[in-house]
């Protein structure tokens, strides 16, 4: 994506937040029913921000230090992380990939021909993420981390931004905006995908973020909707 760099455009603070509500619920914690906690971390919040800032030619605070819980700026985000979530979609393509698709497939699964999430990210959601890159587009990119049924394990997936791929016969890169990583145009996915050879496409596709990260699939996510007033960024 031309002009895009995440140590330009990107946050400069980290997606560390310290604990707290992330929504109010009148006099109700939400975090008393398991959710809203602000350090389990607001990386979709994050990109979708970055993404609206970078549209509208606003540059990114400097601050070091993510916004203070409850301050504009914090609402904000909060506001984007939870739009990032589709109504629920985004969260329930994230539990498709992590819970029913098993590598290697075995029983329903393997019955059905579902491929396990790092072959649906080469072969459905790849060429999908290179043509937003290619329209002038920064998607945001659902990255999969864990395998397992348990819904509390969604937390530990994580949304990026793309902004630069390379592709050659041996696979390709994907440069991203990692809001875990601030500062950095380095971090990199990386996809390996060997010749044919009359083997199964599990066989021949290895992912890798190249910070150490676990990658187990990816996905362009829906784009977030209209970032409406950008006021606290100002």
């Amino acid at each position: 994506m031309p002009g895009f760099r995440p140590s330009v455009h990107g946050f400069r603070f980290a997606n560390r937040w310290p604990p707290g509500p992330t929504v109010r619920l009148g006099p109700l914690d939400p975090r008393l029913l398991g959710i809203g906690d602000a350090s389990a971390g607001l990386c979709g919040g994050m990109v979708a921000t970055v993404r609206d800032l970078f549209e509208a030619g606003i540059a990114p605070p400097e601050d070091a230090e993510p916004p203070a819980n409850g301050s504009p700026r914090f609402r904000a985000i909060v506001r984007r992380q939870v739009q990032s979530l589709a109504w629920g979609r985004v969260p329930l393509r994230y539990w498709d990939l992590q819970a029913l698709r098993p590598d290697p497939p075995a029983g329903l699964a393997a019955a059905l021909g579902r491929e396990p999430a790092r072959v649906v990210a080469v072969e459905r959601e790849w060429p999908r993420v290179r043509a937003a890159i290619e329209a002038g587009v920064v998607p945001v990119v659902g990255l999969v981390r864990v395998a397992g049924w348990s819904p509390r394990l969604l937390v530990v997936n994580h949304q990026v931004l793309a902004h630069a791929f390379e592709e050659d016969d041996a696979g390709f890169l994907l440069r991203i905006y990692d809001p875990n990583h601030p500062g950095r145009d380095d971090v990199e996915l990386r996809a390996e995908v060997a010749p044919a050879d009359g083997r199964p496409a599990r066989e021949r596709v290895r992912l890798a973020q190249s910070t150490g990260e676990p990658l187990l699939g990816f996905f362009r996510q829906p784009d977030p909707p209209p970032a409406g007033s950008l006021r606290a960024w100002r």
